[in-house]
């Protein structure tokens, strides 16, 4: 008589728990101003890394004109530009963070580990809340 393979018990319950997660996404909301998320945030960290719009949106996975566009929406919330740009020319153009940029980036960040921190906690309360599988039509769409 065949027996059935056995399940891999370990690999299956490290799977489960991995798909069980709680996290908080912080997003400020500046009113009529705009607001200020995790994707602008990462889109300022990249620029600062490769002094480059276009390398920025490209790592991200989106056109040069949407990290374009984003820039413009970033440095209309506040009082001065946080990302500044050069136009290109025989050495091609740049982009880099500015003063007030790098400290924006430094605040949303605090904000963000300091809320984490404070809802530790909980969120590990509901993450073992959770059902013991995600509903795929929730997670469909």
């Amino acid at each position: 008589m065949r027996q059935a393979p056995r399940k891999n018990t370990r690999r299956a319950a490290a799977q489960s728990e991995a798909a069980r997660q709680a996290a908080l996404t912080i997003r400020v909301d500046f009113g009529p101003f705009g607001f200020l998320g995790p994707g602008k945030i990462q889109l300022m960290e990249l620029i600062s890394k490769h002094g480059s719009i276009s390398a920025a949106g490209k790592e991200m996975g989106m056109s040069y004109r949407r990290a374009w566009l984003l820039v413009e929406e970033i440095n209309r919330i506040f009082r001065e530009p946080l990302v500044e740009k050069q136009m290109g020319g025989s050495g091609g153009g740049g982009a880099r963070l500015s003063r007030l940029g790098r400290d924006v980036v430094g605040r949303y960040r605090a904000i963000e580990g300091a809320a984490a921190t404070a809802a530790a906690a909980d969120l590990r309360a509901l993450r073992t809340s959770l059902a013991a599988e995600p509903d795929k039509a929730a997670t469909s769409g």
